[in-house]
């Protein structure tokens, strides 16, 4: 079987399409909105939560008995961190929509939630002669037609995520096991994770300025790695990220780039906050 490759997408700021307001469309909304991604959103109807969560601009401009007009609102105060629609069409979909006015945009992502089988496929083969083969397109229960999966996401914190993917085969045992994972965690009690990243990023960010060469990225990468392998889960969140740069410093500096470190019992007590 051919592996799909997870990624972290970042998308604030990119056009999405996504053709259907209804149940799935309410969860796409879900996970790509916190991205900050510009997303335009093309139904009939909508679930009755995505107005009152991410469309309040939409109230009192599409009137419950007009249907299929097309009609476009654009919401005026749209800003990547608010977690909301950047553009509604309310009508059936049209090729037309495929065309952006601005000539530098591309649609980044075009996603279908139709309970039309033979639409949707329609729209991901025109969206391929359209944009060509690199043109990300995800059609809703069809994972033939998907460039990628949504898996189930667990969120630790801003942070800290992690993805749990069947490739499109049951995204139900997916969730399923997010929720053991998470089960797992709650059981090991406050590991204080978040803080642990934040350290994290601190001290990579401090030995690049330290060793800002290309020729020293292998050291830097290898010694972070063991670095964060020695204070591990139970750990991370205590490190103290002045003294560990002085380590560093010492050991790329003077020790002619050792991995060579303090025995773990003496790390934890030098290089821990008290």
């Amino acid at each position: 079987m051919v592996k799909s490759l997870q990624l972290a997408h970042q998308l604030k700021g990119k056009r999405i399409l996504l053709i259907g307001g209804g149940e799935v469309g309410l969860t796409r909304l879900q996970k790509l909105l916190p991205t900050g991604c510009k997303l335009t959103l093309v139904s009939v109807d909508l679930h009755k939560a995505i107005v009152p969560k991410f469309g309040k601009f939409i109230e009192n401009e599409v009137h419950p008995e007009y249907r299929d007009n097309g009609k476009r609102i654009v919401n005026p105060n749209w800003d990547f961190s608010k977690n909301e629609i950047y553009e509604y069409i309310n009508g059936e979909f049209k090729d037309e929509y495929l065309d952006l006015d601005d000539e530098d945009a591309a649609w980044h992502i075009i996603l279908t939630c139709i309970p039309d089988h033979p639409e949707s496929a329609r729209i991901y083969h025109l969206c391929k002669e359209k944009f060509g083969r690199q043109q990300l397109v995800n059609v809703a229960d069809k994972p033939e037609l998907c460039d990628f999966y949504f898996g189930a996401n667990l969120e630790i914190s801003d942070r800290l995520q992690i993805l749990i993917s069947t490739n499109g085969l049951s995204p139900r045992f997916g969730a399923l096991v997010r929720d053991e994972i998470r089960n797992l965690f709650a059981q090991m009690g406050d590991l204080a994770l978040e803080d642990a990243v934040v350290k994290l990023g601190e001290l990579r960010s401090g030995i690049r300025l330290l060793a800002p060469d290309d020729k020293d990225v292998k050291y830097r990468m290898s010694w972070a790695k063991r670095c964060t392998d020695l204070f591990g889960i139970q750990h991370c969140h205590n490190i103290d990220v002045e003294r560990l740069l002085g380590l560093f410093k010492t050991m790329f500096k003077d020790q002619n780039c050792s991995l060579q470190f303090p025995p773990k019992e003496q790390l934890h007590s030098d290089y821990c906050s008290s």
